[in-house]
């Protein structure tokens, strides 16, 4: 379950920092918690997206069909379903801080969480955060996070909370792939 700060904690957070509107607030996980957190972990190509209104009218979601090309955690089917929220109908757009981003073709790798509306679809573990593409900058692979408009929180002592900075560039597919195996371990 994406845990987002609600409440409470999200007041306290806003009255210690100055956040922006454009940015949605997660509690900041390494991506090894994140690999063992998340019932899912694949590396996956993004296939096609699909935008619709919700049955009420009031919302737009975004559906992208990724085919599986490595498992790394959970037993999922080789065609995945993502869903997430805002997207484009028409000439109506919704926009939402902090959402993964696919492109056709792209390589990734994935964390994911069953829907919990929608019975075989999937969603991203901590919006952008639980996507890292793989890359070519400068004439070599790498693995990085695009983290805009996310904004991290980390609870410190006594339950208060501190922004950090995102990581975005980790280095060669390779050794991110390598990280997440050795975290995932036996819980495939």
């Amino acid at each position: 379950m994406t845990r987002f700060v609600t409440g409470r904690r999200l007041l306290a957070l806003l009255g210690a920092v100055g956040l922006t509107a454009s940015a949605t607030t997660v509690i900041a996980e390494t991506l090894e918690d994140m690999a063992v957190r998340a019932p899912i972990v694949v590396r996956a190509t993004a296939r096609q997206s699909q935008a619709a209104w919700s049955d009420d009218n009031r919302r737009i979601w975004t559906w992208t069909e990724l085919v599986v090309t490595e498992r790394l955690k959970g037993v999922v089917p080789t065609t995945l379903l993502v869903k997430q929220p805002g997207g484009e109908v028409g000439k109506v757009g919704q926009g939402v801080a902090g959402v993964a981003s696919f492109t056709l073709g792209e390589d990734c790798v994935l964390f994911l969480e069953p829907a919990t509306d929608e019975a075989g679809t999937w969603v991203v573990r901590g919006l952008a955060a639980g996507k890292i593409g793989m890359v070519e900058r400068q004439g070599r692979q790498v693995a990085v996070r695009d983290l805009t408009g996310l904004a991290f929180a980390r609870p410190g002592a006594a339950d208060r909370v501190r922004l950090l900075q995102p990581e975005t560039d980790l280095g060669p597919p390779e050794q991110v792939l390598a990280r997440l195996r050795r975290a995932i371990g036996g819980a495939r």
